[in-house]
């Protein structure tokens, strides 16, 4: 790969897609909505947080934490000098396999701990920040609280490590992931042809966001659906039955970046509270 392409992959990775999918969206919404809205601050925050705010997420951006997590996890539980079932098995293999690979374990990883963080209430109580968003757009995306950004990446940065695929690979495997992780957030009117080759889209993942009742608990999969159909999780209603829903998150929440970091630890120890309260036994 040409130094040139490399450079136009990784400016696209990292900022290209975040300035081209807001043109899009105001050009061909799935509902026209403004781009003004509350919340928008700090969803610009957590687009830009690993670039600008190190200081403000614990003098480390949540790239470095989740590599450093995966790294950890890594050296201290296998072999060293790479000798472990698998392990390196992708550097000598061709580009396609390499790909292959990243998607099928990119996307397992990611549909696990997806999954649990909406089951486990424990773990809910972070996820929450995610859904709070009350209009989605691709500025969306990056709503995170940080530990659960590490949560979701860290297993596979350590595939990845483990592994051994090759930097080639990894350049188009993360291109190609900047550009659907925002995509599936965003309010384009994006083809839903791309189901039939399990590819998600914005009217796919929109669903796992609605506050519709029957909606709920679906569409775990990230980029790529053929998890959710495999395990019955998918819900993908065609438009002339159901139009794709309009209402999202929970207007309460707070759209305040630091107290997103903070809202969690309160709603468990809200939930303990509770718990307490109702297995104390009455005075006699």
């Amino acid at each position: 790969m040409s130094p040139h392409l490399q450079t136009l992959l990784q400016f696209f990775s990292l900022i290209g897609w975040i300035a081209l999918l807001p043109i899009l969206e105001k050009l061909w919404p799935i509902y026209p909505q403004p781009f003004l809205r509350w919340g928008l601050i700090s969803d610009v925050i957590y687009t830009y947080q690993n670039h600008f705010l190190q200081i403000v997420t614990l003098a480390a951006s949540p790239v470095i934490l989740e590599s450093l997590v995966a790294l950890a996890f890594y050296t201290h539980f296998f072999d060293p000098t790479g000798q472990a079932f698998l392990q390196n098995a992708l550097l000598d293999q061709p580009l396609w396999l390499n790909l292959l690979v990243l998607i099928i374990t990119g996307e397992t990883a990611f549909y696990i701990v997806h999954y649990y963080f909406h089951k486990v209430p424990i773990l809910w109580e972070f996820h929450k920040v995610h859904h709070s968003s009350t209009l989605l757009d691709s500025f969306s995306t990056s709503r995170f609280h940080i530990l659960e950004r590490i949560a979701f990446s860290a297993p596979n940065i350590f595939a990845i490590i483990y592994l051994g695929a090759t930097p080639t690979a990894l350049l188009i495997y993360f291109f190609f992931r900047a550009f659907m992780d925002r995509y599936i957030h965003s309010n384009l009117n994006g083809p839903r042809w791309t189901h039939k080759f399990m590819i998600s889209s914005p009217h796919f993942h929109r669903w796992h966001h609605a506050t519709d009742r029957e909606a709920w608990d679906t569409n775990f999969s990230g980029n790529f659906i053929f998890l959710d159909i495999l395990f019955g999780t998918a819900y993908d209603p065609p438009p002339e039955q159901k139009p794709a829903p309009r209402e999202f998150g929970d207007p309460h929440y707070t759209n305040n970046f630091i107290l997103h970091q903070i809202q969690p630890f309160i709603g468990l120890y809200q939930r303990f509270k509770r718990h307490f309260k109702t297995t104390e036994k009455p005075a006699t």
